[in-house]
């Protein structure tokens, strides 16, 4: 039996600012106190947090079982192999690892190694029907623990928020940079874009405010930072530019390591509050976040990387006003439009939606004779609600949702009651491959043999466009606006070639039983237009771990016969000729640079098991 823990792990800053511990690790371990482990697996996670010391880690090293890397935006997850274990289901010890350079920025290597003990825990599984078992834990550590984690690896954090003045609502996709006032020449501390939410993040370490014109002269230390900031628009044009001497003000001046700041911008920026835009496809900006071929140029909040398409479903951002602002009396209706030769646009209906709900506002309203707040969903499953209805206090059953259908051609009407002044962030849920097919690329192909240039399965470009009005049932009507700025994702929704065979296991009409013994022929073909990475894999109980088999990360991927017995120039560890007769795994993994802009591929594993 296989268990699965999927999670989150992030440090708070404040009570509305956290970080994600990117770069850092969970550890799993048996319970350390056997006597006190339901007492434990109990107790408050607050209570129990606290750092392992050097014989506490040291006991523990008997009882580890693994451990998950932390990703960009938090979300973690523990496999472990219960055959291999021994691990039942019971109470775990979790540890966080952030050793001596977390969070993925360039901090000069320095004790301590640091580890922390957040809880036992007796996970809650839930089995489905590929034998495993899954369970959810999220944690949030103290902000008075972490900001004293972040003193001890010198890392400094300012995390805020950019609001319209007047409206106070979140202005997203603006740059803001923060700056350190100075004796003789202020420091530049980092930049980074605000997300749907306003919310901004800016990560660096402490020499960043320490510098001075003259090395010997630290005037800084052991004070902190004066802030103040500067905000620009994606195109470079300055929305909001503080004087240095705010940096010297009370709320400013010698700042802690954990620093959170709201700023305000005038007149909302160049994004107003009146104005309906399509900003994003999933995390990623249309304007800096996406490269002209359709690509991402950057990693963001976990998902993507440089060079990385889009596949599946993905959703469509940024925001539609509740009113028209040509016609403010009219409510806005908006709708996207496809291409993809960039020419020839079709609307975006139910037969490309993503058929999952999707959350797009929240609105007010009175439960249990209190106020209480329900979901507005786009949701194709569940029956359309009484446009801008609002449900009598029905508690003590669920808060139902309001539910919006797009109509025959695409258009959603904005719900009225919606907080927000409207929707604010996912506005449509699109699934790509209605749009440009893929499936099976493995068709036809023989393991061991390149594929042939034409029969490589490649994607295409995919071409999206925003659209407005008061009146769709008027095409000619004055408040019909198209946005001019067109969002452009490369799509590939193949699968990757990925063929694996061991030849001698149906050597002369063998039926697969066959034991293997002096030779050993792995055929193995991958290919895909977007391959990240590929790897041969052979493991057993005799041998753990076989290491020097291939691997890469070239275009396109690899093809190959690879004799295990004679693998020159490849060095195997254990040799072919050590290993004991027993039972072996052969695996072939792949993973594509493939986003739906929230998530990435996951790799997928071909598996040959044979006998020697």
């Amino acid at each position: 039996m296989n268990y699965i823990i999927k999670g989150n792990l992030r440090g708070l800053l404040c009570s509305d600012c956290e970080l994600p511990v990117a770069g850092t690790s969970v550890k799993v371990y048996r319970p350390s106190d056997q006597q006190n482990e339901t007492r434990l697996a109990v107790a408050d996670p607050k209570q129990t947090f606290h750092q392992v010391n050097d014989d506490e880690l040291k006991a523990k090293e008997r009882l580890f079982i693994t451990q998950a890397d932390v990703q960009e935006n938090g979300d973690f997850t523990i496999e472990i192999d219960g055959g291999k274990s021994g691990y039942e289901g019971g109470s775990i010890d979790v540890d966080w690892y952030c050793g001596n350079v977390p969070f993925k920025i360039p901090l000069p290597k320095k004790d301590p190694v640091l580890q922390f003990h957040i809880t036992t825990l007796q996970p809650l599984y839930k089995s489905n029907q590929e034998n495993a078992q899954y369970a959810r834990f999220d944690y949030k550590i103290d902000s008075k623990w972490f900001c004293r984690i972040l003193t001890l690896l010198d890392i400094w954090v300012v995390c805020g928020y950019v609001n319209d003045c007047e409206t106070q609502k979140p202005i997203p996709g603006v740059k803001v940079f923060a700056y350190d006032v100075d004796l003789l020449q202020d420091d530049y501390l980092g930049n980074a874009y605000t997300d749907n939410n306003g919310k901004f993040t800016i990560v660096y370490p402490g020499d960043n405010f320490r510098k001075t014109l003259l090395p010997w002269l630290n005037v800084e230390w052991p004070a902190g930072p004066d802030y103040y900031f500067r905000v620009e628009s994606s195109s470079g044009t300055v929305l909001l530019a503080e004087d240095r001497t705010r940096g010297r003000q009370n709320d400013r001046h010698n700042a802690n390591n954990c620093f959170c700041v709201k700023l305000c911008i005038k007149g909302g920026g160049i994004i107003t509050s009146d104005t309906p835009w399509f900003t994003s496809v999933g995390n990623f900006s249309i304007t800096s976040d996406i490269d002209g071929s359709g690509k991402n140029l950057i990693s963001k909040f976990g998902a993507g990387g440089t060079g990385y398409g889009f596949f599946g479903s993905v959703k469509l951002g940024g925001y539609a006003t509740k009113k028209v602002p040509t016609a403010p009396a009219s409510p806005l209706y908006y709708r996207f439009l496809f291409s993809t030769d960039n020419v020839n646009f079709s609307p975006v209906t139910t037969a490309q939606m993503e058929t999952t709900a999707l959350k797009v506002a929240t609105r007010q309203i009175t439960w249990n004779g209190t106020t209480a707040f329900q979901d507005v969903v786009i949701d194709i499953n569940q029956a359309a609600s009484v446009p801008d209805s609002v449900p009598a206090d029905n508690y003590p059953n669920p808060i139902p949702d309001h539910v919006l259908h797009p109509d025959v051609n695409g258009w959603v009407r904005v719900d009225q009651p919606a907080l927000d002044n409207g929707f604010y962030g996912s506005l449509f849920y699109l699934n790509t491959t209605t749009i440009i097919g893929g499936g099976d690329a493995s068709a036809g192909l023989t393991p061991g043999l390149a594929v042939p240039v034409a029969d490589q399965k490649n994607g295409r470009m995919l071409y999206i466009q925003f659209q407005t009005t008061d009146d769709p049932a008027n095409t000619a009507s004055p408040n019909l606006n198209t946005q001019s700025l067109i969002g452009k994702i490369y799509v590939n929704n193949w699968n990757e070639v990925s063929l694996l065979k061991l030849e001698e296991l149906f050597a002369g009409g063998g039926s697969g039983c066959t034991p293997v013994s002096g030779t050993a022929h792995a055929d193995y073909t991958v290919d895909h237009e977007l391959i990240a990475s590929w790897s041969l894999g052979v493991w057993s109980n005799a041998t753990g771990t076989v290491s020097g088999l291939p691997s890469g990360t070239t275009p396109r991927g690899d093809a190959k016969k690879f004799d295990m017995a004679s693998p020159s120039p490849f060095v195997l560890t254990p040799p072919f000729s050590a290993w004991p007769s027993c039972a072996y795994s052969l695996t072939l993994t792949t993973y594509r640079k493939l986003t739906t802009g929230e998530s990435n591929d996951w790799g997928k594993t071909n598996q040959v098991i044979f006998c020697k």
